[in-house]
């Protein structure tokens, strides 16, 4: 999937959307990355799939993740892996999704994520294509007329 986190004029793409995650991780790598900004303070422990405990360095609250014009602001917990491979720069939970009004249909392999009057299809796969904005009529009035319409007709 890609995204865009945008912080004092940093960006980073190819975030994971994991939505079995109840919180949004960021590695301490990327967080260096992004010039250290002030970590509140978060001591919880994270359990990782591996079962691995890894306590939080601090919470980095109000990151914008902007997907196509469609954003929300994001609170993180900084963490630091002990493998260096960097697998991931961060990783987006259920609560961001449930903030985007994410939609994912797995039948279609896409997801939707609606922001005012704006729709924007990302395909689970990469290969199939890539994500695009659908505008969305946001006036109910409007649909009310076009379903008066179409019984008059």
């Amino acid at each position: 999937m890609r995204l865009t986190m945008e912080i004092e004029e940093y960006e980073m793409d190819q975030l994971i959307l994991d939505l079995g995650l109840n919180t949004n991780v960021l590695l301490k790598k990327t967080w260096e990355c992004m010039g250290r900004p002030t970590l509140q303070l978060a001591p919880i422990q994270l359990w990782m799939v591996n079962q691995q405990k890894i306590l939080s360095m601090g919470r980095l609250q109000g990151i914008t993740i902007d997907i196509e014009g469609a954003s929300v602001l994001a609170d993180f917990k900084v963490i630091d892996i002990v493998d260096d491979s960097n697998p991931y720069p961060a990783l987006l939970g259920i609560y961001w999704a449930t903030d985007m009004n994410g939609v994912i249909n797995l039948k279609k392999r896409k997801m939707i994520f609606e922001k005012k009057s704006l729709h924007v299809v990302v395909p689970l796969d990469h290969v199939e294509g890539s994500q695009y904005i659908e505008l969305v009529r946001g006036d109910e009035s409007d649909a009310k007329l076009d379903c008066i319409y179409k019984i008059t007709a």
